[in-house]
């Protein structure tokens, strides 16, 4: 998302997604908490709509999902539901990275 300094944005979640969080590429947003590049912002569980207002010119990203039901296996790159899907993932990406994927 961009917004100009003093620019507000609402983001109501879809029904049932009660897991939202944000990034900050740049600037500063309000939310109501201050969030400057850099921060990593995970929201209490809620359906609530969240009101962003930029404070300077700001870009980030925000996403919102429903809970998963499982237990996540969380690695370097990637998250899983498996310790076996985890090690098959990051396998893959290092073989990416030797330019064999």
């Amino acid at each position: 998302m961009r917004l100009k300094a003093g620019e507000r944005w609402r983001y109501q979640p879809p029904m049932g997604h009660t897991v939202l969080w944000a990034a900050i590429a740049s600037g500063a947003v309000s939310v109501p908490d201050e969030l400057r590049h850099g921060d990593f912002a995970a929201f209490e569980a809620s359906n609530e709509a969240v009101e962003f207002e930029a404070i300077t010119d700001t870009e980030f990203v925000l996403g919102s999902a429903a809970p998963h039901r499982h237990d996540l296996v969380l690695g370097h790159y990637s998250v899983h539901t498996t310790p076996a899907a985890l090690r098959n993932g990051e396998a893959f990406i290092e073989e990416i990275r030797a330019g064999n994927g």
